[in-house]
């Protein structure tokens, strides 16, 4: 970028007189807007960066491998949630709905999630550890709430948390010559004690530019950075599968059989009131999974079409699907050590130059980017690293609230 666009910035008429006073205070502060009225480009659907654009790019080859992101721009930040966050937590919560149990559309549930995460935000004050942190990530333009996350400290700390463990019993009959391998389940506690991470959602419209990535490897960084409060091993749920009709067939096999609700009631009733009505109503004796219709069978460690793409995604990550389901729908539980997490062993921590132009020969690469000091700030962006300093935008420094010299967290992609 040119000296004369590092210090003015061309913006046509329409654009400037869209922005508002929040959204002109995230500019830097040495930046002097230029706009300009440009009706006959917009008329053809373009704008001020088609035009200057045209001139100072070069011509892509077709095929060719890109190794940046070329000019991608990330207006998108993570941080754990605040105060007056409620308003736009409930609009995710009913546009995630039905499906996340730990994040269900009820107001007053949402409102004591909120109240407990900044609570126990406090904790790591004291070097204790958090029940539970929530976080959420925001569209610096506008202010809005798109997408959110969170991290529960310890399963089995205040309601018991249940799974099915799938096994194999073998039974015989020498006199007979029987002998006959059959698939069980069985309610297990294996989970308790393991932190989990959950509520991952992200606005449709959104699902683009490492947002979802950012969401869910924000939590690992987090853990990893506070190792020594966390548990050594995370588990993650996924949604289970559910038919062409929108129906669970394991729910229908198993659950509908003990609880005098639908499945969605019964995740809305677990997530709002607890799992004590679990041990209460669950039957305790092992299931035979051959007595279970097939539709139920083939259903089991089966996430939803919709959570494949997160399942690869926590493979990726390092998580293992070991034969615990969830008790509900049949889906798989994920679990890892936080140690051997790929984002935690990626993570170091680096000293920052903000703003300087980059050297001959060096290339930019997106980083997962998070601040060492209160408050917690995380964001994708392009950062340059030379000899061992982390070379980010004065735009990147401006959202994470950092200076040249500071020191930050700098995880791969």
């Amino acid at each position: 970028m040119s000296h004369f666009a590092v210090e003015f910035g061309l913006i046509s008429d329409t654009a400037f007189s869209s922005m508002n006073e929040e959204q002109l205070a995230l500019l830097p502060s040495d930046l002097t807007l230029l706009p300009i009225a440009v009706p006959t480009i917009e008329m053809g659907g373009g704008s001020v960066r088609c035009m200057v654009a045209g001139i100072h790019l070069e011509c892509k080859t077709i095929g060719a491998k890109q190794t940046t992101t070329n000019n991608i721009s990330f207006d998108t930040r993570v941080r754990l949630a605040k105060g007056d966050d409620l308003e736009g937590l409930l609009a995710l919560a009913e546009a995630a709905s039905p499906g996340m149990t730990t994040f269900p559309p009820d107001r007053a549930t949402l409102d004591n999630k909120l109240k407990r995460s900044i609570r126990e935000e406090q904790k790591l004050m004291r070097q204790e550890r958090p029940d539970y942190l929530l976080f959420v990530l925001e569209d610096l333009r506008t202010g809005k709430l798109i997408g959110t996350s969170a991290i529960f400290g310890e399963l089995g700390k205040e309601d018991s948390f249940y799974s099915y463990k799938r096994e194999k019993v073998a039974q015989r009959n020498k006199s007979l010559g029987a002998h006959y391998t059959h698939d069980i389940l069985h309610l297990s506690h294996h989970f308790e004690g393991y932190a989990e991470v959950a509520s991952l959602y992200l606005l449709p419209e959104y699902r683009k530019h490492f947002n979802g990535k950012l969401l869910s490897k924000v939590r690992y960084l987090f853990m990893g950075l506070h190792q020594h409060v966390f548990p050594k091993q995370v588990m993650a749920d996924l949604r289970g599968y559910v038919n062409k009709d929108g129906e669970s067939p394991f729910w229908n096999a198993v659950g509908r059989h003990f609880f005098p609700m639908t499945y969605a009631e019964a995740d809305l009733y677990g997530a709002v009131n607890g799992n004590q009505f679990i041990a209460d109503l669950m039957p305790k004796l092992p299931l035979y999974v051959n007595m279970l219709p097939k539709e139920a069978q083939s259903a089991i460690g089966k996430p939803h079409n919709d959570g494949q793409p997160a399942m690869a995604m926590l493979e990726k990550e390092g998580f293992k699907f070991t034969n615990y389901i969830d008790i509900f729908d049949g889906a798989p539980s994920m679990e890892a050590e936080v140690s051997s997490l790929k984002t935690v062993k990626s993570t170091k921590q680096v000293r920052i130059k903000v703003g300087e132009g980059t050297r001959r020969g060096t290339e930019s690469k997106m980083k997962l980017i998070a601040t060492l000091s209160q408050p917690f700030y995380a964001m994708m962006a392009e950062t340059e690293e030379q000899d061992e300093i982390a070379v980010i935008s004065r735009k990147t420094a401006q959202a994470l609230n950092v200076s040249s010299g500071d020191t930050i967290l700098l995880s791969d992609v």
